[in-house]
């Protein structure tokens, strides 16, 4: 195996404990939100001939048979310290209009007003016990939450530092290719004659590169002489122009490469 090979299989393991970690974290907030869909079942009851939809923080009324809500009441969290509370329980209505005529049955009205009346003293019965039981699930669930990060930030600080040497891996073996006899040569898929671009200087950009091979690397190895190898025209008229370009930050050919990686031969 190569150095990338072992480290990218020593990533991995590092990601299936990461993932382990996640998933505890999702069994949590799907237990949390359960837990808070329940309070608001308990304290909002459903209305006869309405359709009550109970989620984790906001519970919505709707008609019968209809396509939306006719009231919703929202669960509001605000910071309080280091961590968030719920404070408030908003109620909220669509508007309607009557449109009396005469002969109408204007009972839908009255039931609307009723639906209104019932679930305003509900919260208005229920609002601070609600808030109550709800804020110690949520912090109950954020302490368990808290301790699940803090043990996922070391695996997840590994993650990087085993990046970074791969990272580091890769630019040198980049390095010796685009250092060698041939340098990198690019090799448009079938059928499609696009060759890339390549911002060599921040106010100079080449079109349709064909091919570039470092020439000599800085002291510091953050910057290339490059040859650097271009298209010029179409079809049996195009040909290949050779331009030097001196001190190429390594960075750039790094993104030049990695953009085009699957064409480089």
């Amino acid at each position: 195996m190569t150095r990338i090979e072992i480290l990218e299989e020593k990533r991995e393991r590092v990601y299936d404990k990461i993932n382990e970690i996640e998933s505890r974290l999702e069994v949590l907030s799907a237990e949390r939100k359960e837990k808070q869909t329940n309070v608001l079942k308990k304290y909002i009851d459903t209305y006869d001939g309405f359709k009550v939809n109970y989620f984790s923080d906001k519970v919505s009324v709707y008609v019968k048979n209809g396509n939306y809500s006719i009231l919703d009441m929202y669960l509001y969290d605000e910071w309080d310290g280091d961590n968030r509370s719920y404070k408030r329980i908003d109620f909220s209505t669509s508007s309607f209009r009557t449109e009396y005529k005469t002969g109408a049955n204007m009972e839908w009205c009255a039931d609307r007003f009723k639906v209104l009346s019932f679930y305003s003293k509900a919260l208005a019965d229920h609002m601070d016990d609600i808030l109550a039981e709800v804020n110690v699930i949520a912090e109950k669930y954020t302490a368990l939450n808290v301790k699940l990060y803090d043990k996922k930030k070391p695996f997840n600080q590994e993650v990087r530092e085993i990046n970074k040497k791969i990272d580091k891996f890769k630019d040198e073996q980049m390095m010796l290719k685009l250092m060698s006899e041939d340098g990198l040569t690019i090799e448009p898929k079938s059928e499609d004659t696009y060759l890339p671009r390549f911002q060599v200087k921040f106010d100079w950009e080449l079109s349709s590169v064909k091919s570039i091979r470092g020439l000599k690397k800085s002291y510091s190895g953050k910057s290339v002489d490059l040859e650097v190898a271009v298209r010029r025209g179409w079809g049996e008229e195009s040909k290949l122009e050779v331009i030097n370009v001196d001190r190429v930050r390594f960075d750039n050919v790094r993104a030049f490469i990695r953009r085009n990686e699957e064409q480089i031969v």
